[in-house]
């Protein structure tokens, strides 16, 4: 009777919970507030049922990483939650473990992969621009697949790598260039070869509190990449499908049209012989016909070499994923296809990828594995000063007088170069025949096995294996101006990269009288790398269409083999007091086969401590609005190895003659003394939570790199002029701010901001020798005291208003500096860095319903950069053949004394001279990214049995904001110097998401 009465007393409520996507969330737990143990978990469906009290007004739901609801309680529910917006409690993930932010004591920023899914590129370092502080991402080049410059804090180097380690699921990965050839400054990304769909989350480590657990590799940073993985649950089928163009993101480098560009000739060949003493008549009769034979319009009409030599270029791409398991076995797989199409014709990447991550637990036992497989597709065309290039040709040998055409539509063959005239020379021409390929085969894999030995304490055996084949293929075929002279040359290089990393690691975390937290991890390493490469020439071809290394005339070949290993021992032991005093220490010991037996070990270690102050009891009072609160600071030791893999020994070159007899010489000493790379890391921060809306994260870091890798003059009795040694030093300081503000927080909307600011100061602290202190290197100067890459030019000073001509400052010790019009006597100076002085992003993530809007801009102040084109700097010209830059306008060139204008008097045959008129502003804001997504109500897409259909239009380098004179792309080489590089591509794409 009791029993039944207490049923008929009891309410039956039944339930889902789901996300702000209306996802499903599995797992979740809904208690009964007041009343303990009544309560229940979702299902794979996101469902619950409860039997509760008729008395129970309200139901609590929790789950990882979202807030926790309280809900009035009613007989159907559909419960909402949020994704948490207190950033201290996010996972970081570092590779050897992960930890909560609240108790992370290092310097690391995470960026979620969720929001960039849908930005079009193929590039996963692309997307890491403007999401997190203290980081630098610019692309070599514009080209799909190009390789990205990635900086964290500064330069740290000067002849190793300056790249961040990239490490996949806990095992470093080869990234960098896959191409041998550098005929483009593109170069074939192997960070492009992944699919960023399959990528969770990417965390940026910085300071050295979790970056020396890399030691060798770990000096410029660590980029931890995490990759999807399966879940219990229903199995879920999800489908991306989008498409769109690309187009140039700035308008680069632009020319003077015809009628100006013939203006322009005519003006500075008639001061040319007025200088030289022609009465009026003369020198304008002689301008004029000068200027028609080479300003003159064509039969065909005025050329325009942009539209003929550049396209709309293409983006599609198409993902295909599964995810789903139970409580014992998880899979996620997933199957790609990437396509993009330069904006010229020999531009482009394809790319196909599969991956495929199981894993299985029995007991105390769990095993699994992954395997990525990728084949890539890249064409590129040449650049910098290629003859080639269509980026030189636009701006420099291809006028508007020169037809690309001929009357009849064909290809006029003998167009485009008039300035060095030959029958084979039209860049439209050669795109059709020449090419540069390269043919990437990737293949990821890594297998684990873990076991629990006793409660805390498990073992884990990991063996990964990451192995790229690249095909790189050139060819210049014989009707074209690059192989005329050889009858056509082709080159090919086949490289096989293998990495192999086995990994056994103990690790022990427990919890003793709920005080005292204690997590350690020791782990053995090994690591092998092999290179392994042909390369082959031919040239002089009977024909064009076989154009195989057998088939040439001449040929050679040459092959090596390269092997490297890495023996790592590693240990770490963080421990933390009731969730607020923190220690934290690691120590690696790294051996490497790069180096001398005697210098070939390492070690390298961190020491960080945290206080987590508002878990003080002097502080409950202010609990509701100082939410949460840590102090943080760490101080270690990485490195970074040679480049070279037997840099260290003394070797002897075959192939020369003496006397007529083949021999070899010695062309390398022994470097017995070469080491590591050293770098010293402080870092003091603090971490804010306000309100529960607001996230602050403020750190100051110094970075003191020794033993640095510099040229050291050798006597010439040696037989060499300089040897690689241990000799420079260099400084990096800064800081650097996070924020991020929810600003709108309610059941249907959700706006959250985030703000970084990065400021870093570079500083040489000594070159080869310490009373060396200073290298000239033509337009740079390495001085110590100032940046790496710092500018030494003469300094201009404006037009000279009396004679029109460009004029420069004199520095004269103790005296008033004096302005002179002839180059040989101005003076030079230290003019400048490309470092910026600040930099960093904004982003913005909102929901409204079933609409999403993000964005993501990425902002650059202080730094400059350098034109070195200066062939097309000469104030009239030193070739009739050329374009001639936009900003020589005739109206705004000196015309007679007294004219204070821009432009100096145009006069044909002056000679370029670089000063600090050609150093650029390179502030820039950008607008990195930007997506607008908008899903179909939910009883609309049930109705077709799907479970989310979301359709968006997404974007990238949409808007550059940028100074007026700045004529090429802000997002220029690392080191300043700007020639004819691809610029960024604007890309537009509409999308359609399906999860079924």
């Amino acid at each position: 009777m009791s029993m039944g009465l207490a049923v008929a007393q009891n309410l039956q409520i039944t339930g889902v919970v789901v996300d702000e996507t209306g996802e499903f969330i599995v797992g979740a737990s809904v208690r009964v507030v007041g009343a303990s143990g009544i309560g229940a978990s979702t299902d794979v469906n996101g469902k619950f049922s409860l039997s509760v009290p008729r008395s129970a007004k309200t139901l609590h739901v929790t789950f990882l990483g979202m807030e926790d609801v309280n809900v009035s309680i009613s007989e159907n529910m559909r419960i909402v939650m949020k994704e948490s917006a207190q950033a201290l409690e996010e996972v970081i993930v570092t590779g050897y473990g992960n930890v909560k932010r609240g108790d992370f004591t290092g310097a690391a920023s995470k960026v979620g992969m969720a929001k960039l899914a849908d930005v079009p590129t193929v590039s996963v370092g692309a997307k890491l621009a403007g999401s997190t502080s203290g980081v630098q991402v610019v692309s070599t080049s514009g080209q799909p697949g190009s390789v990205e410059s990635i900086r964290i804090r500064g330069m740290g180097s000067i002849n190793a790598s300056n790249n961040p380690l990239f490490v996949i699921d806990g095992v470093p990965m080869m990234t960098g260039n896959a191409s041998a050839f550098g005929y483009s400054v593109a170069g074939n990304s192997l960070l492009s070869t992944i699919n960023s769909g399959d990528i969770e989350s990417m965390t940026v480590i910085k300071d050295a509190a979790a970056a020396s657990l890399y030691g060798s590799r770990a000096a410029n940073g660590v980029i931890v990449i995490t990759t999807k993985k399966g879940a219990a649950g229903k199995t879920r089928f999800n489908f991306n499908a989008d498409g769109g163009y690309s187009e140039m993101a700035v308008d680069y480098r632009p020319t003077l049209d015809g009628p100006d560009r013939y203006d322009f000739l005519y003006t500075s060949r008639y001061n040319q012989y007025k200088d030289a003493g022609y009465a009026d008549e003369v020198a304008a009769k002689n301008a004029t016909d000068w200027a028609k034979n080479y300003g003159s319009e064509p039969g065909t009409g005025w050329a325009n070499w942009r539209d003929a030599l550049f396209r709309k270029g293409g983006f599609q791409n198409y993902r295909l994923s599964v995810q789903g398991g139970n409580d014992k076995t998880k899979i996620y797989s997933s199957l790609s296809y990437s396509k993009q199409d330069g904006v010229t014709v020999q531009s482009g990447y394809e790319r196909y990828t599969g991956n495929l991550n199981l894993s299985q637990k029995e007991g105390k036992f769990e095993y699994g594995g992954s395997t990525m497989f990728s084949i890539a597709h890249q064409k590129v065309n040449s650049e910098g000063t290629s003859y080639s290039s269509p980026i030189m040709a636009i701006s420099m040998t291809c006028s508007p007088s020169d037809a690309p055409y001929n009357p009849d539509g064909s290809i006029n063959i003998s167009s485009g170069f008039k300035a060095f005239p030959s029958p084979l020379a039209n860049p439209l021409y050669s795109a059709t025949l020449n090419y540069d390929k390269s043919d990437i085969t990737r293949t990821l894999n890594n297998v684990y096995a873990r076991y629990e030995i006793i409660s805390g304490l498990s073992l884990k055996e990991s063996l990964s294996y990451d192995f790229i084949q690249t095909n790189n293929r050139v060819w210049w075929d014989p009707r074209s101006n690059d192989g005329r002279s050889s009858s056509g040359v082709y080159q090919r290089y086949m490289i096989n990269r293998s990495r192999y990393v086995l990994q056994s690691q103990l690790s022990y975390a427990k919890t003793f009288n709920n005080l005292h937290n204690v997590d350690a991890i020791v782990s053995y390493e090994l690591e092998n790398n092999t290179e392994d490469y042909t390369y082959a020439n031919g040239n002089t071809y009977s024909t064009y269409k076989l154009n195989e290394i057998i088939n040439a005339g001449n040929n050679r070949a040459s092959s090596e083999v390269d092997q490297t290993n890495l023996i790592s021992y590693v240990s770490r032991l963080n421990y933390n007091y009731n969730n607020k005093y923190y220690i934290g220490g690691s120590f690696r010991r790294d051996g490497t086969s790069r180096l001398a037996p005697d210098k070939r070990w390492g070690n390298f270690w961190s020491a960080s401590a945290s206080w987590r102050f508002t878990e003080e009891n002097f502080l409950s009072s202010f609990k509701s609005i100082l939410t949460d609160g840590k102090l943080r600071a760490s101080y270690g030791v990485n490195g970074t190895q040679p480049l070279g893999y037997y840099d260290y020994l003394g070797t002897y070159g075959y192939g020369y003659k003496y006397n007529g007899v083949s021999g070899m010489v010695n062309d390398r000493l022994n470097n017995d003394d070469l080491t590591w790379e050293k770098n010293y890391a402080t870092n003091i921060g603090i971490e804010l939570g306000i309100l529960n809306r607001i996230s602050l994260l403020v750190d100051y870091y110094n970075r003191d790199t020794k033993d640095l890798l510099f040229n050291k003059s050798l006597s010439r009795t040696t037989g060499f002029s300089a040897q690689m040694s241990n000799v420079a030093s260099m400084n990096n300081r800064g800081f650097e701010i996070e924020l991020k503000t929810t600003n709108i927080e309610t059941n249907d909307m959700r706006w959250v901001t985030g703000f970084t600011f990065s400021h870093n100061k570079n500083k040489v602290e000594e070159l080869s020798t310490p009373d060396q202190k200073e290298i000239i290197d033509g337009v740079m100067i390495y001085r110590v005291g100032n940046p790496f890459f710092s500018y030494y030019l003469y300094e201009y000073a404006g037009v000279d208003p009396k004679t029109g001509k460009e004029s420069y400052y004199v520095n004269k010790e103790g005296k008033e500096r004096e302005i002179t019009t002839d180059y040989n006597q101005a003076s030079r100076i230290l003019a400048g860095s490309t470092y910026p002085k600040l930099a960093g992003g904004i982003t913005s993530d909102f929901t409204w319903k079933f609409i999403d809007f993000n964005f993501t801009l990425t902002y650059s102040l202080g730094g400059k950069i350098l034109d070195r084109a200066t062939w097309l700097q000469s104030n009239g010209g030193i070739n009739p053949a050329f374009n001639i830059p936009s900003y020589y306008q005739i109206d705004k060139a000196w015309k007679k004394e007294g004219d204070v204008v821009e432009i100096p008097r145009l006069v044909y045959g002056t000679l370029a001279q670089p000063s600090t008129r050609w150093m650029l502003s390179n502030d820039h804001l950008r607008l990195k990214n930007i997506t607008l997504g908008v899903r179909v109500p939910t009883n609309i897409v049930k109705k077709a049995g799907l479970e989310r259909v979301r359709v968006y239009a997404s974007g990238s380098n949409l808007l550059t904001f940028k100074s007026k004179d700045l004529y090429v792309d802000p997002e220029c080489p690392v080191d300043g110097l700007v020639t004819y590089q691809s610029p960024a591509l604007r890309t537009i794409t509409f999308g359609l998401e399906i999860g079924f």
